[in-house]
This record gives C-alpha cells, sequence and structure tokens, in this order.
C-alpha cells in the first residue's frame, strides 16, 4: 500500500472504533440539547413577554382622565406670557415626524413637557380606547390656553385640542381657583362621569388640588410638580389594578 492509502485506512478504522463512535454520538447530544435549553429558554421569553402585554391590554383603566395644563402638561404658565400665543415653532415631534411643537408669545414659547408628549402621543394613537379625556385648569387666561391647545401637535396634524371632548378652563363664573368647580363643571358636560373612577393629574405647585378632590369627590390623582411623566401616568393607571374591569 502506498503511504497515503495506508494513513486513510487507519484514519476510518479509527472511527469506527467504539470509544470514537460514543464520543461523537455524546458530543451530538450534548449539542443539540443546548441547541433545545436555547430555543425553550427563548420561546419562554416570548410567552412571558406575550403574557405581560397581554395583562396591560386588560388591566382596568379609568372611565376618565383628567389633565391640568399650566406646570402638567406644558410650560409656562399662561399668566406669565405677554400677549396672545399666535406664532406656531414648527420642530420634531419625538420620532413621529414633523409638527408644531411650541407657540410663541413675545419672547416666551409654550411647549409641551417631553414626556407629556409622549403620554399624549398613546392617546392619539388610540392606546387608551373607551377612556374618555378631560381638561381642568385654573388658568388666568383661558383665551391664551385654548389658543395653545388649538396650536400645538402631538403627532403631525393631530392638535391636541382634538383629544379633549370635555374642558374646565379658568377662574372666572362657575369656575374657582379651586378645582372641584372644574370636576363639577366637567360632570354638567358628562354626565356619565364617575368620580370614583376618574384620574386626575395635576402640578399642585399652588395648592393640592389632587389631596382636595379625593376628599371631596373621590377622585384619584397624582401630583406632577416637574411636569407630567410617563412614570407618573403608568403609576396613576396602577391605581385601577384592583378595581372592577370596565
Amino acid at each position: 500500500h502506498s503511504p497515503l492509502r495506508l494513513v486513510n485506512l487507519l484514519f476510518s478504522t479509527a472511527l469506527h472504533h467504539p470509544y470514537f463512535y460514543h464520543q461523537s454520538v455524546v458530543n451530538y447530544h450534548h449539542s443539540t440539547y443546548k441547541s433545545d435549553k436555547v430555543f425553550s429558554s427563548s420561546s419562554k421569553l416570548f410567552s412571558s413577554s406575550n403574557n405581560n402585554n397581554n395583562d396591560n391590554n386588560n388591566m382596568p383603566l379609568p372611565q376618565t382622565i383628567v389633565f391640568d395644563l399650566d406646570d402638567c402638561l406644558w410650560s409656562p404658565e399662561m399668566y406669565t406670557l405677554s400677549s396672545m400665543p399666535t406664532s406656531p415653532v414648527t420642530g420634531p415631534l419625538h420620532s413621529s415626524g414633523v409638527g408644531v411643537v411650541g407657540v410663541k408669545s413675545g419672547s416666551s414659547t409654550v411647549r409641551l413637557f417631553p414626556e407629556a408628549l409622549s403620554v399624549l402621543q398613546r392617546v392619539a394613537t388610540g392606546e387608551y380606547e373607551g377612556v374618555t379625556f378631560a381638561l381642568a385648569s385654573s388658568s388666568e387666561e383661558p383665551a391664551y390656553s385654548n389658543a395653545c391647545l388649538e396650536a400645538l401637535e402631538v403627532l403631525p396634524g393631530v392638535k391636541m385640542s382634538s383629544l379633549f371632548p370635555y374642558r374646565a378652563i379658568g377662574r372666572t363664573g362657575e369656575l374657582t381657583s379651586r378645582k372641584t368647580t372644574h370636576f363639577k363643571s366637567l360632570k354638567r358636560q358628562f354626565p356619565e362621569m364617575d368620580y370614583k373612577r376618574t384620574l386626575f393629574f395635576d402640578d399642585c405647585n399652588w395648592g393640592d388640588h389632587v389631596g382636595d378632590l379625593n376628599t371631596v369627590l373621590g377622585v384619584k390623582g397624582i401630583r406632577t410638580p416637574n411636569g407630567l411623566t410617563v412614570a407618573d401616568f403608568e403609576e396613576g393607571l396602577r391605581m385601577f389594578e384592583g378595581a372592577a374591569e370596565l
């Protein structure tokens, strides 16, 4: 036999030796087992993620969510402006495109807080279908507030005003600096409103409106002294986890 053929013969014989065959089978099964474990773990992770999403989707929601405006959804406060806000400022609405992100009044520009915009974008895309959204603001310049609502966008072409069918803005007539008057006005506009199934967000920098409304009307609320954040909003939603599903 030539040297090359002799080497091939020895190699073939070795492969069929029981020791080498056993090791080959063990390694194959070990590799397959590790692969199965990875796939199984991935499947469990995917299933867990889906279950969490389902849990969020099935979480009981408030019937009504009410926001304050000044220092809760936007800044600065209306009383600090020198004139009616009229000049739109365009820019990026996070990653959703370009729209009206501000309204100028003299040297001031009214803008939504970044995370307040994130929350309102969720609202605008229908994430909280079935929930009614409203506004309760004791603004000293309600005309300025309404001008900003009509100008600011949450998505390109979607005005902030379109999200809120019910509004109580100002502190004249039936409305005072106390937010209980605003909620009674909202109740007249929306008779089905159930105070105990209502969630309210307010900066409370000028008074504890959240505490007052909870004591008098049973409204649940979250204080947002530095402007509404996504964490504030989600904390508020969790307050209804133990409630009966709507």
